[in-house]
């Protein structure tokens, strides 16, 4: 069976392999999409040409606008095309075959249902944020995450779905927009979330649905890396954006105090102070589409 009014889309860069899995996760689907899309940040790696030898692909690709600016161009894509639903993911996370047809069982045009993600060890991958927090601000942005005491529930309430999989309707984007591509990276998905709770939608995650991811977590999220500078960022961001008043003036200070005590180097404590700066000059930019 397919479903002729929806389509799922991919982002990658540079992980042909785990590209492969991923794509076929969907051509296995027991209920199939439409059309596969698939936004390709110029990956160097052989996704181009391989990509090129698909007749079943939807392929666009672009300059390396990073999972945001991917995901940006996913939906737009999407909602370009018509499709009344729309799938979205990245590049290392595979459906299991009834995924979609369990997701689609829930539909709703003013939900956003996402798939149960499993890590790469085939345990449950206890990431999903069940509640945020921007009332409080000497307390994490993520007050509650999913347990397994919330398994009993066959369809679970969630604020913090990730664009690991989520299901929604073409209306969601025509009230909201896009996801907001200047994120780069990381709080993306977050910050979509927040702007559809805003707007009445309502998230869950489907526990019958199951995503697999394909790759295992960093050991140590600490380290610093050059993405780091988008964690700090855009943590900070979302509070300037979406947090009450002493969310707002206070947090961004307690993050920047608890990333300063985790640099190592020069370099390090230039990024922290980058990234604090520059979460204040962030301007959101206007992400609605023209409706019909």
């Amino acid at each position: 069976m397919i479903i002729e009014n929806l389509a799922a889309g991919i982002v990658t860069y540079n992980r042909l392999d785990l590209l492969k899995k991923a794509i076929e996760g969907l051509r296995n689907q027991s209920v199939k999409p439409n059309a596969i899309f698939i936004v390709n940040n110029s990956s160097t790696d052989g996704t181009t040409e391989w990509l090129a030898t698909q007749n079943d692909l939807t392929v666009f690709t672009q300059e390396n606008t990073g999972s945001s600016g991917g995901q940006y161009r996913n939906v737009l894509e999407m909602y370009r095309a018509g499709y009344e639903w729309i799938w979205i993911m990245d590049d290392d996370v595979s459906p299991s075959k009834d995924c979609l047809k369990n997701l689609f069982a829930e539909k709703n045009e003013k939900y956003i249902l996402a798939p149960m993600r499993m890590g790469a060890d085939g345990k449950l991958f206890y990431n999903d944020s069940l509640k945020f927090n921007f009332t409080y601000p000497f307390k994490s942005l993520w007050i509650k995450v999913i347990s397994n005491e919330d398994l009993k529930d066959s369809i679970i309430p969630a604020d913090g779905i990730t664009f690991e999989g989520p299901l929604f309707h073409r209306n969601l984007v025509k009230e909201i927009g896009l996801p907001d591509k200047d994120f780069f990276i990381f709080g993306d998905d977050t910050e979509f979330m927040l702007r559809a709770h805003r707007a009445g939608y309502k998230s869950f995650i489907i526990r019958e649905a199951i995503l697999n991811r394909m790759l295992f977590p960093p050991e140590n999220d600490f380290i610093f890396t050059w993405k780091h500078y988008y964690i700090i960022r855009n943590i900070m961001v979302l509070d300037n954006l979406y947090g009450n008043l002493p969310v707002k003036i206070i947090r961004p200070f307690f993050y920047m105090l608890v990333w300063l005590t985790r640099a190592r180097s020069i370099d390090n404590l230039k990024t922290v102070f980058k990234a604090f700066k520059n979460s204040y000059l962030y301007k959101q930019q206007n992400l609605k589409v023209d409706n019909e």
